[in-house]
């Protein structure tokens, strides 16, 4: 017998109150037709989807399986009726693109560029963050892509696909007052007593930084600034003697105010964007994409 989407709703709301009594007051029914709601669900089932405790209820992993899903089915309704209400409105979207910090200096903006044609109202939003915040957002349907590091060393997961977009390689980045402004090329053997400014933990760009010292046998740097702000970083980079690692995507179209060089055997990763694994993009996110392979090519 197939699950009613009614049991799956007041799941939702037990989760989001961690309690049968909030839960039952929202939904407006008796506590005990809610209890035995989620009774047929797990029968149905056959699994258990909440622990029940003095102190409330939480989600099982199977649970938390059915939520993931379900609110991503909410998400699509509701982005349904929000496309609907634009097209009767003459308006294109909605669209909600996730971008992390290394596409938001030329890649995004121009993409956006070549989608935005002013002739058409666009309802469009951009998330921005690091890659752990973004992808549980496409996983559950708030946003719509992710533009960004793809086919990354921690692996994906089974309802999110990728697409390459192009080869992003690492260089160093030094200004002016850096000892190494002039150099050509250098090996991270060569920076290991540098003062640095590097990126956070909690993005993909800070385990490539960490893999790199790590193959490279060079011991990660006691001086050492962490930001995730791009525009931060290439301020430090500027106007002090510390060194950064910069690649393609992240820079702003030249001339920058500081000089990059040749990091050799840096590698590199790669950039793309991310959709959920058999969703139907509409047709804004289709021209968003052939617009993002458009700015590629010119990047």
């Amino acid at each position: 017998m197939a699950v009613e989407a009614s049991q799956i709703a007041n799941l939702l709301a037990i989760a989001r109150h961690g309690s049968f009594t909030r839960a039952a007051a929202e939904k407006g029914m008796s506590q005990p037709a809610l209890s035995n709601s989620i009774a047929l669900l797990e029968q149905r089932l056959g699994v258990q989807v909440l622990e029940r405790s003095r102190r409330g209820s939480t989600l099982t992993a199977f649970g938390e399986i059915l939520v993931r899903r379900a609110e991503g089915v909410q998400s699509l309704l509701s982005d349904a009726e929000a496309e609907v209400r634009s097209h009767a409105l003459g308006i294109s979207g909605p669209l909600r693109i996730g971008a992390t910090p290394s596409v938001l200096a030329s890649l995004l903006p121009n993409a956006l560029r070549l989608l935005d044609n002013g002739q058409t109202p666009l309802d469009l939003e951009i998330v921005d963050g690091l890659d752990g915040r973004l992808v549980p957002m496409l996983r559950s349907g708030k946003i719509d892509i992710i533009v960004g590091p793809v086919d990354e060393m921690l692996g994906g997961t089974d309802d999110v696909v990728e697409a390459v977009l192009f080869d992003d390689p690492f260089w160093l980045a030094a200004g002016p007052a850096s000892p190494f402004y002039d150099a050509k090329s250098l090996s991270l053997g060569q920076l290991a007593d540098a003062p640095w400014a590097l990126p956070r933990e909690g993005s993909t760009y800070r385990h490539h930084v960490e893999a790199l010292f790590m193959t490279s046998g060079v011991a990660w740097p006691r001086d050492c600034i962490l930001v995730n702000a791009l525009p931060l970083l290439e301020s430090l980079v500027t106007h002090t003697s510390r060194i950064t690692l910069v690649s393609r995507a992240q820079l702003t179209r030249p001339p920058q105010p500081f000089r990059v060089i040749t990091l050799q055997g840096a590698g590199g990763r790669r950039i793309g964007y991310k959709l959920r694994r058999g969703g139907r993009p509409g047709p804004l996110t289709q021209q968003f994409i052939e617009a993002l392979r458009a700015s590629a090519s010119e990047l």
